[in-house]
């Protein structure tokens, strides 16, 4: 009598455990790092938010019992919204990046973040994800030795680079997605997988394929939404030129980024707006003295600048030069801006 208590007792125990979804704890953040400790597991958390709908399509997955086993039976989960404070906090101190929603991020019982990913909605895409995160060579932790010892998959690529954006890795990031983009053929470059990893993986507007994307729009808008051409190659752009690889470019290769604004359709206010101090900057490296004053004289044609956009303009060029040309054209910026 008292054996079969005992099994069902162990009935009852594992089908709380594994026979239901995937538990979500509560309480803080502090909580499933706690847990983990003590019950020897790994850390999962979905960043979500309460307004987002894909976050919202997830949830009948998670409680599919299959995916509620894979994830309790390795991670202690919890729900992270992205918009509370105690997010917010968390994600700064990671120096972690959302690039979308949700978002699952992986962590050893000390917070060291061991994987991090989106993926489909689908039940045996979340198992596998489980899986894959159980075993220490899949983990994105690996990613950097995989790459340097050769992997050259593109899916692989793509994972890799969707990480560094992630953990905000620049450098990795241009590596990974350049040896991406050598590894596609040309009649590639146009397919959705390709384009996914413009829209949501590249950040470095020399990359070949951002060049072709930006020469071979028509192609894309064939395929693609429009307004998501726009907005992607605007990011990219604006990345670059704000970013400090920017200090290394041409002004030759920072109007053509101008030009490339153009094309997705901001008009040419906007556009002075947004690659003047990049151009500027090149422009003094290089002591291109009167191109300088052109640059300026120009964006006083075009962008209209008002007071206080005179006073930073002729703050900015005494900060950066002494050449009597631009000392100038940086005092009478400063008197226009005391009107």
């Amino acid at each position: 009598m008292r054996t079969l208590s005992r099994l069902l007792g162990l009935l009852l125990i594992t089908t709380s455990a594994f026979g239901q979804g995937v538990n979500f704890i509560q309480g803080n953040l502090r909580n499933p790092f706690t847990q983990a400790k003590a019950q020897g597991k790994l850390v999962f958390l979905e960043v979500y938010s309460p307004t987002c709908h894909v976050c919202e399509s997830f949830i009948p997955t998670f409680k599919n019992a299959s995916v509620g086993k894979a994830f309790n039976e390795r991670f202690v989960s919890y729900k992270l919204d992205v918009n509370s404070p105690e997010a917010q906090a968390f994600l700064a101190k990671q120096n972690l990046f959302v690039p979308s929603l949700p978002l699952f991020l992986f962590f050893d019982p000390n917070v060291k973040l061991i994987h991090a990913q989106s993926t489909e909605n689908a039940t045996q895409a979340l198992t596998d994800l489980a899986g894959k995160v159980a075993d220490p060579k899949q983990r994105a932790q690996n990613y950097q030795n995989r790459f340097r010892q050769g992997d050259r998959n593109t899916s692989f690529l793509m994972d890799y680079g969707y990480f560094t954006r992630i953990t905000k890795d620049t450098v990795s990031n241009i590596q990974a997605m350049r040896a991406y983009t050598q590894a596609l053929k040309p009649a590639e470059y146009t397919s959705k997988a390709a384009f996914t990893a413009i829209q949501k993986v590249l950040l470095d507007a020399e990359n070949p394929l951002f060049d072709y994307f930006m020469t071979h729009l028509a192609l894309y808008k064939s395929k693609f939404p429009a307004e998501d051409l726009k907005k992607t190659g605007e990011y990219i752009i604006m990345t670059t030129l704000y970013s400090s690889r920017a200090a290394m470019m041409s002004p030759a290769r920072i109007q053509k980024l101008g030009a490339y604004l153009n094309t997705l359709g901001f008009d040419k206010k906007s556009i002075e707006n947004r690659t003047l101090i990049p151009e500027l900057n090149a422009l003094i490296k290089t002591q291109q003295w009167a191109q300088v004053v052109d640059r300026v004289n120009r964006y006083e044609r075009l962008g209209s600048p008002g007071p206080d956009e005179c006073r930073y303009l002729g703050s900015y060029l005494k900060s950066k030069s002494q050449n009597p040309q631009v000392l100038q054209k940086a005092n009478l910026l400063l008197s226009r801006g005391k009107r």
